[in-house]
């Protein structure tokens, strides 16, 4: 049978096309998106991005300096509405690295090595700009997120960097302004109504604060290390004065005043001048240190009768309006961050879609591409879904995603529906008298899964020089922690050391310590620490908790869910001293880790009582003498007991 031309004709059209789309099909990259992986659900449309500064006006008048940074194509700037990434900051939009006679005032912020000095030198001579640091500097994975198509707003908070007026240091107040900024961000012609926050440290408390409001335009916000109560997280650790931590905050914000960089209708400086000179030296760091360590209780008042703990620096009382309001979050966390716990205590208290990652990083590395995570991806992947309602399946994963350490820079993802992950197993090690042979410390006891037979104790008197060293946790904001091999520290404490282990053994969550002591003194400072003993006797930090003796007394009505763990008022009204001549308890947790110890390994938990350059601790003279009874332990969440020695 003879077939029409036409007929012939169509099927080859309709064989071409189907070959070419199933070509095509295979060429093109395949749609990948899961933890740490995205390609294909959205395309890179621009080729580069530009950015510009200026003021915007609050309802009050007040002028804040922002960036903006568009997408570009061929040297031209987005002419659609886009959705828009805004950073609500105190640590300025912009930095300064190199004054007008090219001097560097930058590098001492991050204490940088001559390399970095010199590749900042090059680049300075090199670009037109080459003498500022911009968002896209700072924050790496920004450029990807604008080339796909996001526009970024980064804006100077009331009385730092170029903005004008003073700094109020209250959340309800940042609240209020960050409000009032993304009604003005919603109006402008390059975004299209859907704004999602980003940041890290005080940029990611703001974050929760601004959630608060219910702005409709704030479609999910991505915040990086945040604490929930700011006195027990970072300023008293334990109802302990973190001096190294406030002195450093104190420094580094006073620092940053150097490095301000006038808005681009702006050259000479002089509204710089102008903004500097209205706020004097109200600034967000001047004497906070010294403002801090006057309020030394969770209930300490005001002149003005304020509990600044609760009131003003606070974010936990802020829940309750989070979860009406519904913004969805994505929290980062750090194994060795500031605010490791309170970041657990967030996700546990929060009922709005969420999701969190968990990274063996510190505060100073928190939001950056390392080696653990394309960080770039999690920012791209949340918020293409939700500020642009690309089904990517991300929230169709498990909620938790944690990396469990095992040595440096080695360790593996896990994911979990639940936290504590529920294949933990409390088990409880004891302090034992023996001498475990792996230390020269006070007492070199042992830690065993067996309880002790009799009720026998350690004795030692404190030794207040004892010291975690001048690089710990609390000041890795700006250059990463650098803990030394501890024995030095070990050598000046109790410590009780497992045998070595006869297989891998992985703690995973909160570890809690009960401590029986009697002391010659009506009050101690205690410093717990887990660290890892390798084979050659080297032993490494893993984490820590501290817990002043009078502020021992447990609260068992916390303002929100705690997981269990352990509470303290740390109010004034609730001290208990401690009492003579007779045994009293301290129970409270370590922060939080996951860690694979491995053969060979022996855990180690170190009793110290000071913390000399890191906590204030008073020093009493003489030395108080200390007994540790042997019924003390440690809960330590297992998740694989390996053979430990009875």
């Amino acid at each position: 049978m003879k077939l029409n031309p036409l007929i012939i004709l169509l099927i080859v059209v309709l064989l071409l096309t189907a070959i070419f789309s199933v070509g095509k099909r295979l060429l093109s990259p395949l749609k990948i998106s899961v933890f740490g992986k995205y390609r294909g659900f959205s395309e890179k449309i621009y080729d580069g991005t530009q950015r510009s500064s200026n003021y915007l006006t609050l309802s009050d008048g007040t002028r804040l300096a922002y960036d903006l940074i568009l997408p570009t194509q061929k040297g031209q700037p987005a002419r659609e509405p886009l959705p828009v990434l805004f950073k609500y900051t105190p640590y300025l939009r912009t930095f300064t690295i190199f004054d007008k006679n090219g001097r560097d005032i930058f590098s001492g912020l991050f204490k940088l090595g001559w390399k970095e000095r010199a590749m900042l030198r090059v680049r300075y001579i090199l670009y037109e700009r080459g003498h500022l640091m911009d968002a896209l500097f700072r924050t790496k994975w920004l450029e990807p997120l604008i080339l796909h198509g996001y526009a970024v707003v980064v804006v100077e908070r009331l009385g730092t960097g170029a903005s004008f007026g003073v700094m109020d240091p209250s959340f309800e107040v940042g609240a209020r302004e960050a409000d009032e900024i993304l009604n003005w961000i919603a109006a402008q012609p390059w975004c299209d109504g859907n704004i999602g926050m980003y940041g890290d440290s005080w940029q990611a408390q703001i974050q929760f604060a601004a959630a608060a409001t219910g702005n409709p335009h704030l479609k999910a916000i991505f915040p990086a290390s945040s604490s929930m109560d700011t006195y027990s997280a970072v300023i008293y650790p334990g109802g302990i004065y973190n001096q190294s931590f406030a002195g450093f905050f104190s420094w580094s914000t006073g620092f940053l005043e150097n490095l301000a960089t006038p808005v681009d209708s702006d050259p000479d400086g002089l509204l710089l001048a102008q903004a500097r000179a209205e706020r004097e030296q109200a600034t967000v760091g001047a004497k906070s240190a010294e403002v801090m360590a006057q309020y030394p209780f969770r209930d300490s008042l005001t002149p003005s009768g304020k509990q600044i703990w609760r009131d003003d620096f606070a974010l936990y009382p802020f829940i309750e309006r989070i979860n009406r309001a519904g913004v969805p979050v994505y929290m980062t966390n750090g194994w060795y961050d500031i605010f490791t716990r309170d970041m657990f205590l967030w996700y546990a208290n929060l009922t709005v879609p969420k999701r969190l990652v968990v990274r063996p990083l510190d505060h100073s590395q928190i939001d950056a591409n390392q080696f653990d995570l394309d960080y770039a991806v999690e920012a791209h992947r949340w918020f293409d879904y939700w500020l642009k309602g690309i089904d990517n399946g991300i929230m169709d994963e498990p909620p938790i995603h944690y990396y469990v350490m095992e040595g440096d820079k080695n360790g593996h993802w896990q994911a979990s529906q639940v936290w504590p992950p529920s294949e933990t197993s409390p088990t409880r090690f004891y302090f034992a008298a023996s001498p475990a042979g792996s230390v020269d410390s006070a007492n070199d006891g042992l830690l065993l899964i067996e309880p002790p037979a009799a009720e026998t104790f350690d004795s030692y008197t404190v030794d207040y020089s004892a010291t975690m060293g001048k690089k710990p946790r609390w000041t890795a904001v700006n250059w990463e922690m650098e803990y030394p091999d501890l024995r030095s520290n070990d050598a000046k404490a109790l410590t009780y050391t497992a045998p070595p282990l006869e297989q891998p053994l992985t703690i995973t969550g909160h570890p809690i310590v009960h401590l029986w002591l009697q002391a010659t003194a009506t009050d101690l400072d205690v410093f717990a620490y887990l660290e890892v003993v390798d084979a050659y006797g080297h032993s490494t930090y893993l984490t820590e908790g501290q817990l002043r003796a009078s502020h021992r007394a447990l609260d068992l009505n916390p303002p929100y869910d705690t997981f269990g763990l352990p509470y303290h008022s740390f109010y004034e009204s609730n001290q208990v001293p401690i009492p003579e001549n007779q045994p009293f308890e301290m129970v409270f947790d370590l922060l939080p880790t996951a860690y694979t110890f491995s053969i060979g390994n022996r855990i180690r938990i170190t009793i110290a009582f000071a913390d000399a350059g890191n906590f204030a601790t008073p020093s009493l003279d003489p030395a108080p003498a200390v007994r540790l009874h042997h019924s003390s332990c440690i809960e330590l969440p297992i998740q694989n007991l390996g053979s430990i020695e009875k």
